[in-house]
């Protein structure tokens, strides 16, 4: 039998590094390694010191401002309908652990844009919203047939090189597509 992880010596979740790990979610689309946690965590904030004292954070602190203004940045990047096509690759676990995210997605979401004062993301940076909105229509197909090669690559047994390149190939190209690897 191949091994599934011939890169890594003693391969396993628990030598994960920081970066292939931020790159991977980058990669499906979901950036969770930025924003997963801080709604619920603004909400407690809110929940103990009031909305006012927060949204005055936002509007006066610069480095709360800067926070919440990274992870508005990589809420509106992330993709949650394109990330649930790579979450159904997990089969039955896709359900509940997709609801989960989408939920605390939700909560970030709403969480800004309420501190913002906005109505949708990036309303304060035109040129970044524009640029999302633009490339998107390039990157969504290469996410889609990623997701298609990744499950025929599973189905394969993980021992066809040529879906390999491919998938290869469609990691470069949603790497460049969205500008940021993690």
């Amino acid at each position: 039998m191949r091994d599934p992880n011939p890169h890594v010596a003693g391969g396993g979740i628990e030598r994960l590094r920081a970066i292939p790990w931020v790159f991977a979610w980058s990669q499906n689309r979901a950036g969770l390694t930025a924003w997963y946690g801080v709604g619920s965590g603004i909400a407690a904030a809110i929940a103990r010191c009031g909305r006012d004292t927060l949204a005055e954070m936002t509007r006066d602190w610069p480095f709360f401002a800067q926070l919440v203004d990274d992870v508005e940045m990589v809420l509106a990047k992330s993709d949650l309908g394109i990330f649930e096509r790579y979450s159904q690759l997990a089969g039955e676990l896709h359900a509940p652990f997709f609801a989960t995210l989408r939920d605390e997605f939700e909560r970030t979401r709403t969480a800004i844009l309420d501190l913002k004062n906005e109505s949708e993301l990036l309303a304060g940076d035109l040129r970044l919203r524009q640029s999302i909105r633009l490339r998107n229509p390039y990157v969504d197909p290469i996410s889609l047939l990623q997701v298609d090669l990744l499950r025929r690559w599973r189905t394969a047994g993980r021992d066809d090189d040529d879906l390999l390149r491919a998938l290869i190939t469609t990691v470069n190209g949603i790497s460049a597509g969205i500008q940021n690897t993690g």
